[in-house]
């Protein structure tokens, strides 16, 4: 499903899989919530992503949840937008 994917960052290093679904399920469901963890020190990096079932969720949880505060600090949701590209040699 086009748009539905959303992209998180500035999340604090305490916020974990389960808190963010928990916090974008106020919007619609959720079908994946993950943090991205560094793969050698298992620290989160500070963003993570969410897919929501329908655009329309996600349109909601952009609304709902950029500049929000989880965990102390301010986060940014935005929708990814996934292009192929399409240069001519």
């Amino acid at each position: 499903n086009p748009g539905n994917n959303l992209h998180v960052s500035g999340l604090s290093s305490r916020v974990d899989n389960r808190q963010l679904e928990e916090a974008f399920g106020k919007f619609g469901k959720v079908q994946k919530a993950q943090v991205m963890y560094d793969p050698h020190t298992r620290e989160s990096r500070g963003f993570g992503f969410v897919t929501m079932e329908t655009g329309e969720e996600a349109d909601a949880a952009v609304a709902g949840m950029n500049g929000q505060e989880m965990q102390g600090r301010a986060i940014n949701v935005e929708k990814v937008c996934l292009t192929t590209s399409s240069a001519k040699p």
